[in-house]
């Protein structure tokens, strides 16, 4: 074989080597990672101009906290998920999921980014949308509770206003978004301390009943949506519901109570929300004192032999957005 020739082969195997290394992978470890894009060496002026009107590639970075304790943090994607949207009218654009990511924006999405924030399954925490909306203010200026990626569950997605981003001499503009979350107690010890009252005579009574809430641990919350009365007879004439004290909310006049008459009972229901959306987030910080002492009032109108059952019903919000409830119950006994 002639040197010329052979050399020719040499070349040909190299060749067919290199090919099939890269393939194979071979040489990913030297080539540049394509999970994250370069930052340019400057920012033009018309770059600038461009950041001003919203317009441009951003650096979006997230964290999560909890809302009760700021020691505490969580892990994106295991306690809770994060995603980055546009939306044009009622269409949802996914462009980013987590922390550390690059999205671009166009004259069209108005400066405006989408989030949203939800917990996956076996996590057993709220999404705390009005801390958010304070953390995050003023770049956050609004919240929407809905079905954002058509899977028939709402979600809660807030809307930054990237326009007022700090615009960096080089490099891309960083869009800091703070997720707070709240830690639902599993273990919700919920309604204490209604005893029997075995002393009303047969006048005009009005009666004071006090009763509170306590959690398992501290750092702990539960979303009440529904508070319920249920006065165990069918004569409206044996009394009146004055008014109840709910803990977050403060006195509630009885009137502001829907009344349903059932076969056995009077019902009085104060609806506070049907989803987490407007729910009353009830939490316990570190350190504050585990009950959270309220009063039901009822003006009774007893006669001999009357022995009536008062059962005051919570019903509060898991994880998952599914109904609980935790209840006490007493006796009012004409003597």
């Amino acid at each position: 074989m002639k040197k010329s020739e052979r050399n020719i082969l040499i070349a040909i195997i190299l060749i067919a080597i290199v090919v099939y290394g890269y393939t194979q992978g071979w040489f990913n470890q030297f080539l540049p990672s394509q999970s994250t894009v370069p930052p340019p060496q400057t920012t033009t002026p018309g770059e600038r101009q461009n950041y001003e009107q919203g317009i441009g590639t951003y650096n979006v970075r997230t964290s999560a906290h909890c809302s009760l304790d700021m020691a505490t943090t969580y892990t994106i994607g295991t306690n809770c998920k994060v995603y980055w949207y546009k939306r044009h009218g009622t269409e949802w654009i996914s462009v980013a999921t987590g922390d550390n990511q690059y999205v671009t924006l166009k004259p069209e999405d108005n400066g405006y980014l989408w989030i949203v924030v939800t917990i996956p399954s076996g996590q057993n925490y709220y999404v705390d949308y009005q801390k958010i909306l304070s953390a995050n203010s003023p770049d956050v200026d609004m919240y929407l509770y809905t079905d954002v990626d058509g899977d028939l569950v709402k979600e809660f997605a807030f809307r930054y206003n990237v326009k007022g981003v700090a615009i960096p001499s080089s490099g891309y503009p960083v869009v800091w978004f703070y997720v707070f979350l709240l830690p639902y107690d599993t273990s919700f010890t919920g309604l204490n301390d209604l005893s029997n009252d075995t002393g009303i005579g047969g006048s005009t009574t009005t009666k004071y009943y006090d009763y509170y809430l306590a959690f398992s641990a501290s750092k702990k919350a539960v979303a009440i949506y529904k508070v319920e009365l249920r006065i165990g007879t069918t004569d409206e004439t044996k009394f009146e519901f004055k008014r109840l004290e709910i803990p977050g909310i403060g006195l509630v006049d009885g009137k502001a109570f829907t009344e349903t008459i059932t076969t056995s009972d009077i019902r009085y229901t104060y609806t506070i929300s049907t989803s987490f959306d407007g729910a009353l987030y009830l939490s316990l910080m570190p350190n504050q004192q585990n009950k959270f002492w309220s009063r039901l009032t009822i003006e009774w109108h007893l006669s001999s032999g009357d022995e009536i059952q008062v059962t005051l019903i919570y019903y509060y919000f898991d994880a998952t957005e599914s109904g609980q409830s935790t209840s006490d119950s007493f006796y009012a006994t004409y003597a």
